[in-house]
């Protein structure tokens, strides 16, 4: 118990120490303005493997949690906006190498965050080729996002038709489906944090305390939408704001998010320090 209490005083301690909740602030300011163009991005990509329409679907469903129609309706009026991947065309080429960029800098922003918070020094070698090396590393994450999402919603896929498939043999409640998409959901929700605690920082930690954070982190995620989605809920806050509530909900729950990310993030180094 007295290490549990030791790892979260010096976790809160070294944060603050730090500024985190600045750095959460500009994580999450980036993550607004990265958001158009990383789900167009995966979208555009993801549609090779999955029907668009399936991971629109798969998107709005996780959004539904957290959001009210009317940020679902600028959803559905930005998935308006994928370019036509049917045809490949130098305008198709240009427009996914834009998204690409925005959506890295959002990664880019994470890496940074991190790399601060675990005390990593200055890499030696030419700025041009650590530049490359960091903008590289951030692009790479948004193709890990891509792969994760839809191999998500292709497991969602091949569940529901194998649950069709035995219905009249063997019919499975619909909550064993649903209990089962969610498990699938953590499961790569843990990978993603897995591999941007592991990969993505420019030190490496051992896989201990990489796997706890990640776990600790999807965990606290988990707690906090079900407490914004009981404050959407029963706080309403279309009724404080207006039309322009909903807005502001989607964004203090990024912010939120973007906390416990940088919160978790210095526990895993914490924790690393502590053991050694």
């Amino acid at each position: 118990m007295s290490k549990i209490k030791d790892l979260a005083t010096q976790t809160f301690k070294r944060w603050s120490d730090y500024d985190g909740i600045t750095d959460s602030a500009a994580l999450a300011f980036i993550f607004l303005m990265s958001l158009p163009a990383l789900l167009l991005f995966t979208i555009s990509l993801g549609s090779i493997f999955v029907k668009d329409v399936t991971l629109q679907q798969r998107i709005i469903s996780y959004a539904s949690n957290i959001a009210d129609q009317t940020t679902l309706n600028l959803l559905n009026s930005l998935f308006q906006q994928i370019p036509d991947t049917n045809t490949l065309t130098m305008g198709l080429i240009i427009s996914i190498l834009l998204f690409l960029w925005t959506a890295g800098n959002l990664f880019r922003q994470l890496q940074k965050t991190i790399n601060g918070m675990w005390d990593v020094g200055y890499q030696p070698g030419a700025w041009y080729e650590e530049s490359l090396r960091k903008r590289f590393s951030a692009m790479l994450a948004v193709f890990v996002f891509v792969l994760l999402l839809v191999a998500s919603t292709f497991l969602e896929v091949i569940l529901l038709n194998i649950s069709q498939s035995f219905q009249n043999i063997l019919p499975l409640p619909l909550n064993v489906i649903q209990y089962s998409t969610s498990v699938i959901n953590l499961i790569i929700l843990l990978l993603l944090f897995i591999y941007l605690y592991r990969v993505l920082p420019e030190t490496k930690l051992d896989m201990k305390y990489v796997l706890t954070g990640s776990f600790l982190t999807v965990l606290f995620i988990l707690i906090g939408k079900y407490a914004f989605s009981l404050y959407l809920l029963f706080g309403n806050p279309r009724s404080a704001y207006g039309s322009i509530g909903s807005l502001i909900a989607m964004f203090l729950w990024i912010y939120i998010s973007a906390i416990i990310i940088t919160v978790m993030a210095e526990f895993t180094k914490v924790y690393a320090d502590y053991d050694s």
